[in-house]
């Protein structure tokens, strides 16, 4: 057991019980999303559609797969991990993460994580998204390029955002700095995909550094 641990226990990031970060009935209770799904967004589809219509609007993903709905202890847990510092729900998040991608046979060379802008990272103190990443590339035995992707200037909250504030929001906001990308694959990481804006957007980015393609991936989606 780790010191912290036992000093601390772990507290449930979905229902606060005490024993795990994330404990077997809320991680069971967690909705999988489930096909129909898009296959080029991943966003769930009813019965009668086959695409959701999203290539025009996400030209440089690849691909954007989500382990979870956004809802009930997945959304508790997120929220906690995101703005109340429980930094540990890294693991048992990117762990879902990274079951739904090998069932679905999603592979890469590298992984990158979506970054913050300077200012809310001082606010936070820490991006959840590195953290899901590192914790993703140590279960998926995936690489970090060298370089950093970087959000080239503060960005409004998208939370309450209509699609096209969203899109417009975070049009040219980020940039590769560092080596080209020498078309390797990547999982581009973050913890929520609502519209694949912010996601497309870093694509985009990675893509005039070279790389190849990109896929995008989520803990949890938001259904729109």
């Amino acid at each position: 057991m780790h010191l912290l641990d036992f000093l601390l226990p772990p507290r449930c990031g979905g229902c606060r019980r005490v024993g795990a970060w994330l404990c077997e009935r809320c991680r069971a209770s967690v909705r999988r999303l489930e096909e129909p799904l898009c296959p080029r967004c991943g966003v769930e589809l009813d019965s009668n559609r086959r695409e959701c219509g999203c290539r025009a609007r996400l030209p440089s993903l690849t691909r954007l797969r989500s382990a979870v709905a956004y809802e009930g202890p997945a959304e508790a847990a997120i929220h906690r991990f995101k703005y109340g510092g429980w930094r540990r729900l890294a693991s048992p998040l990117a762990l879902l993460l990274a079951e739904r991608l090998v069932v679905e046979g999603v592979a890469a060379h590298w992984v990158v994580a979506v970054p913050l802008h300077r200012d809310r990272m001082r606010q936070r103190g820490f991006n959840q998204a590195e953290l899901l990443a590192g914790e993703l590339g140590r279960r998926l035995a995936l690489e970090r390029p060298a370089g950093e992707l970087v959000r080239t200037r503060p960005t409004p909250p998208q939370v309450g955002n209509d699609r096209r504030t969203r899109f417009a929001n975070v049009k040219d906001a980020f940039a590769w700095r560092g080596p080209a990308l020498d078309g390797r694959a990547i999982l581009l990481i973050d913890d929520v995909a609502t519209t694949g804006a912010t996601l497309d957007a870093c694509a985009n980015a990675l893509g005039r550094a070279g790389s190849g393609p990109v896929i995008g991936v989520s803990v949890a989606r938001v259904n729109v």
